[in-house]
């Protein structure tokens, strides 16, 4: 079977034998589900299940599970009718196109082999023009639902899951405080009062390794309480939650532990792979028009307002008397350091062509006419800000799919189904 057949696409697409007379099997709201196209989703599933080896359960058991995703197939593509939802002709070829070149075939190739699967290709398509409109109206209906702040995304950085997945190895040196078994108040206290004694001494200038020589109590205080190269699972829970979030040189400390007190210091890092991106320190007026002022008179000003910059004009106060960007304006129009994919297509491909100090024709984008100012360049590594991103989108998507799942039983509910016998 192709890679493309999986459960979300393999609906109603082989073909069934013919049947003298069609039934309805299922009426939601004003729409019949007929057994062919039962039988077809059935025939499909169970080509895609023989495929991956799994055995069907039973025939009843199969059917219902079959139908019960019509069923909801069915509300959802009425759902984006009423919502005026749309797949164009355009959309749904390049989306085809993409599932081709993923089963590494040409289209003729791909058409050829669906219809050895005894699959139509009108029916084919018909199938992932609704699974893209459901997908559309998912996005629109849960998507809304769900939303991520920072700080969820900063107390993930520093959970125990994410360090699962951080895929760095860190040098850590340590020094141990050793508490004895059941100790006493005044025991514990005094540990804790010497490590904190020792933490301050290296804070000070002091040797962490020589420290480590003459005070440890760990078993590498002979190699300076070097702990070697580990991964963050291999570490100590306590010191692997600090470490992710350390920067190379810090010390951190005292950390309480059933042996003692620890000191520990992140000596390096490595894996952890530079992801350089140009930045530009980028200035811009936007002129929109307005009510007053429509699309060419707002580029007459902007040409105006570019020819007094060549004169020597302020562009900062230029920015603040005439930007319809309310977020830069009282800034002088000052952006800050941007990536090309942090703005718009068209004021990126115009930021990127500029040399630093150099002015920009007006420049269209859906905001209206931007006039931009390119101030500096620099390469700077995104690393931390794209596995922020990364981050927000896993928690995105598990919020979406918790979502996704009361948002389906919801408009089942509200639907009016029959299921015929």
């Amino acid at each position: 079977m192709l890679v493309v057949l999986a459960s979300s696409v393999l609906a109603a697409s082989v073909q069934a034998e013919e049947v003298p007379l069609d039934r309805v099997v299922a009426v939601v709201d004003d729409e019949a589900v007929m057994q062919s196209e039962l039988d077809a989703r059935l025939q499909s599933v169970r080509v895609q299940l023989r495929d991956q080896g799994i055995t069907p359960p039973s025939e009843q058991a199969l059917r219902k599970q079959v139908l019960d995703r019509l069923v909801l197939d069915t509300i959802q593509l009425q759902m984006a009718d009423r919502a005026g939802l749309e797949v164009d002709e355009e959309q749904l070829n390049a989306a085809i196109q993409r599932i081709a070149r993923s089963n590494r075939m040409s289209l003729s190739q791909f058409r050829q082999t669906l219809a050895q699967e005894g699959i139509q290709y009108p029916v084919f398509r018909r199938q992932i023009r609704d699974q893209m409109l459901i997908s559309q109206l998912r996005q629109q209906r849960v998507g809304d639902r769900v939303q991520i702040t920072p700080a969820e995304v900063e107390q993930f950085m520093s959970s125990p899951e994410a360090i699962k997945h951080d895929p760095r190895e860190f040098r850590v040196a340590h020094i141990l405080i050793r508490l004895p078994e059941a100790p006493s108040p005044e025991q514990v206290a005094e540990a804790q009062d010497r490590a904190q004694a020792l933490l301050t001494q290296i804070r000070n200038g002091a040797d962490f390794n020589q420290v480590a020589l003459q005070d440890s109590s760990g078993e590498q205080a002979l190699s300076g309480g070097d702990l070697g190269w580990r991964n963050a699972l291999s570490l100590p829970s306590i010191f692997a939650d600090e470490v992710v979030t350390m920067s190379v040189g810090d010390v951190a400390g005292p950390l309480r532990s059933s042996s003692g007190f620890h000191l520990i210091k992140l000596v390096d890092v490595r894996g952890n792979q530079q992801h350089l991106v140009q930045q530009t320190r980028v200035r811009h007026i936007l002129l929109a028009p307005n009510a007053v002022r429509n699309d060419q008179e707002t580029l007459a000003l902007a040409k105006r307002l570019r020819q007094q910059l060549k004169n020597g004009a302020d562009f900062a106060a230029l920015a603040a008397e005439y930007s319809d960007d309310k977020g830069s304006k009282q800034a002088g129009g000052e952006l800050g350091w941007m990536a090309a994919d942090q703005v718009v297509p068209a004021f990126a491909q115009a930021m990127e062509s500029l040399s630093p100090g150099e002015i920009s024709a007006p420049v269209k984008s859906r905001f209206g006419w931007h006039i931009i100012e390119v101030e500096q360049r620099r390469q700077s590594d995104v690393a931390d800000r794209l596995r922020q991103q990364q981050v927000q989108q896993l928690l995105f998507q598990r919020r979406f799919e918790e979502e996704l799942q009361n948002w389906l039983r919801e408009i089942r509910q509200d639907a009016y189904v029959e299921i015929k016998n």
